[in-house]
């Protein structure tokens, strides 16, 4: 195997949750403020950071009501609304056979996390999970990954995979010192990601077994 280990991303990665995060924060905006937020490019590119991150642009007057305007939505949301992208339960599976040891590293929050990990049905592949409330600091920082590392006992950085679908990931991935491989079904702009220069494209997860078994795609 080509790698010990892979770690993912949760949002936009292995859940298909972008949608819904951007509604929530349309319905946060519209309920503290009366109207849209027009710059849903922005929103859309603080996807992968802490929450509180994506409201430290605005007024501090109404940030704690735009942040707990979200989770009145986006909790709402995630018990109905959330699935995972195709072929991600297979791939998956098909790692844990090869014996391939694998656990997430996402910037939201433990409670929602673990939630939408075990109602999707893929605690089951984890080892650990790395949310925003295990480290100080979050991405683009190492620091996520590198404690994922440290609680799975792993020390060779080589031989490492970090798997996500923003620009977030993938500096995260290059501070940490570990490959990277971003995901074709991402929602954010891929000239972005390519700038990265993540060392793989995945098309579907299940090409995760053959890049492992040092096989082409």
């Amino acid at each position: 195997m080509r790698y010990d280990a892979v770690l993912y991303d949760f949002d936009g990665t292995l859940a298909d949750t972008v949608p819904v995060i951007m509604d929530s924060f349309q319905y946060a905006f519209i309920k503290v403020t009366g109207q849209p937020e027009k710059n849903e490019a922005y929103l859309l590119s603080t996807i992968g950071l802490p929450l509180t991150e994506a409201f430290a642009p605005y007024d501090i007057s109404i940030r704690q009501a735009l942040y707990d305007a979200f989770l009145e939505e986006n909790n709402r949301l995630l018990f109905s609304s959330v699935q995972v992208f195709d072929s991600v339960a297979e791939g998956l599976a098909a790692l844990r056979s090869l014996g391939v040891r694998q656990g997430v590293v996402t910037s939201k929050r433990r409670d929602a996390a673990v939630m939408s990990i075990t109602r999707l049905g893929l605690a089951p592949f984890f080892e650990t999970i790395i949310t925003r409330e295990d480290t100080d600091v979050h991405k683009p920082s190492p620091e996520p990954i590198l404690t994922a590392m440290r609680k799975m006992g792993l020390k060779d950085f080589s031989r490492v995979l970090y798997v996500g679908d923003s620009i977030h990931d993938l500096r995260c991935a290059a501070n940490a010192g570990v490959d990277s491989a971003a995901v074709n079904w991402t929602y954010m702009p891929r000239e972005e990601l390519a700038a990265e220069k993540p060392k793989y494209w995945l098309n579907r997860l299940t090409d995760l077994p053959c890049i492992l078994d040092k096989a082409e795609l």
